[in-house]
């Protein structure tokens, strides 16, 4: 029996309970699992067997603080999931030859505190998360929903269908870091179509966006100064302030965005220093990303802002060291063709469709659109649109529960296209 409205709606708002930041999807993870097996999946991947190098993950102290606050239990071994290799790949071979289509789903939620706000649709009817040092800001608790629901759907019709199905549930989207993880495990091998979506991103509700364009390359990174420490008053010139450094480096940085061959941004976002009022400042740490519409310039602005980095540690003599915490390519592809009958197909079905919006911002999906295509085959991005209570990660975030119902519509109805 298929999955009823109410259905999604249950599903997403539990989802949005159990909210749970990248690397740290334990609970996410595990009922995605429940989910699956009770639909009557057996080819199941998760753990390491779904991971290549994770980049960005959280101190080893902080995912066993996290997996001693609960309590999990599962007829299956879940001890990789809780070393942080979180995330499912479910397989469906429909044994009649056909296409093998993939389709992406994020999981992860935001370092955010949700809205204590009464007005706030999640706590006026009780599904706020349960985790107050994060929240489903951005739409994936619904992507998990969407995601589910469509994997229902074709074990439903599975004798219907032909072919192969991948669907993948992505860990750790935002800071741009499970992508290219799973991407490297191989989870999308012998793909021949990728279908990816995200909630709101500006859309009109109503309107589907296809065909979506303007990704944009990043490089999230983590600088670290190291100097010496003394006192400030009797002995200052013992020190080598790594404060002093960090303050230099952030503001050479902010000059560096200017490209007569592409748009760029570059953003120093934290910058944590010192140990006291009266110590010379031994450690910094700054948390910075770069974005470039293209591959070239952001690798054209990287290369400036590690000479920035390397020039700073120099003149105020201290140690440094820059650790990669995420990454994404551009993506930038518009298949005439393939879009159009797509569009054709759906606008057909009763959707209205607005083809190639600009996403203008990054998103590491673009790992898997790259992948497909470089291999030959096709990838498709949606935006589904919907009025939202605030913009994307915001504590106030919310959307309309309907639009989960037009993906879902718009994945199925795409899937009978590609099967054609």
């Amino acid at each position: 029996m298929s999955i009823t409205f109410e259905q999604m709606s249950k599903m997403r708002r539990e989802f949005h309970q159990i909210a749970e930041p990248g690397w740290l999807e334990f609970q996410t993870t595990i009922r995605i699992i429940n989910y699956l097996k009770s639909y009557g999946y057996e080819d199941l991947a998760y753990g390491r067997a779904i991971h290549g190098e994770r980049v960005g993950l959280p101190t080893k102290s902080k995912i066993q603080e996290y997996k001693n606050s609960l309590s999990l239990d599962a007829d299956y071994d879940i001890s990789e999931i809780l070393e942080g290799y979180t995330g499912v790949v479910a397989r469906l071979d429909t044994g009649k030859e056909g296409p093998t289509i993939a389709m992406r789903f994020d999981i992860d939620a935001n370092d955010v505190g949700e809205t204590q706000d009464q007005g706030h649709i999640p706590n006026k009817e009780g599904f706020r998360s349960k985790n107050d040092f994060a929240m489903h800001a951005c739409g994936h608790d619904g992507h998990i929903t969407i995601g589910l629901t469509i994997a229902k759907w074709l074990i439903d019709e599975k004798e219907n269908l032909k072919g192969k199905f991948i669907i993948v549930f992505q860990p750790a989207e935002e800071g741009v870091r499970g992508a290219k993880s799973m991407v490297e495990a191989g989870v999308l091998d012998g793909a021949d179509y990728f279908l990816a979506g995200h909630i709101g991103l500006g859309v009109e509700s109503g309107v589907l966006g296809l065909g979506t364009v303007g990704f944009l390359a990043t490089s999230k990174l983590d600088v670290y100064f190291e100097g010496v420490s003394s006192h400030a008053g009797a002995a200052p010139e013992l020190g080598k302030n790594a404060l002093l450094a960090a303050a230099s480096c952030a503001l050479n940085l902010h000059t560096l965005t200017q490209f007569a061959s592409g748009m760029t941004r570059l953003n120093v976002g934290t910058l944590n220093a010192g140990s006291g009022r009266n110590v010379v400042p031994a450690n910094a740490m700054m948390q910075i990303e770069t974005r470039g519409e293209n591959e070239e310039v952001n690798e054209a602005l990287r290369k400036k802002v590690n000479k920035v980095i390397e020039g700073t540690a120099k003149t105020f003599d201290v140690e440094h060291r820059v650790v990669e915490a995420g990454s994404a390519p551009a993506y930038n592809t518009y298949d005439k063709e393939f879009v159009g009958k797509v569009s054709q197909y759906l606008k057909e079905n009763g959707f209205i469709i607005d083809i190639a919006r600009s996403l203008g911002g990054s998103e590491d999906v673009t790992y898997m659109m790259n992948e497909v295509e470089n291999n030959g085959g096709k990838a498709l991005h949606f935006m589904y649109g919907t009025t939202l209570a605030a913009a994307h990660h915001n504590n106030k975030f919310d959307y309309e529960e309907e639009t989960l119902e037009m993906a879902l519509n718009a994945l199925k109805k795409t899937v009978e296209l590609l099967l054609k």
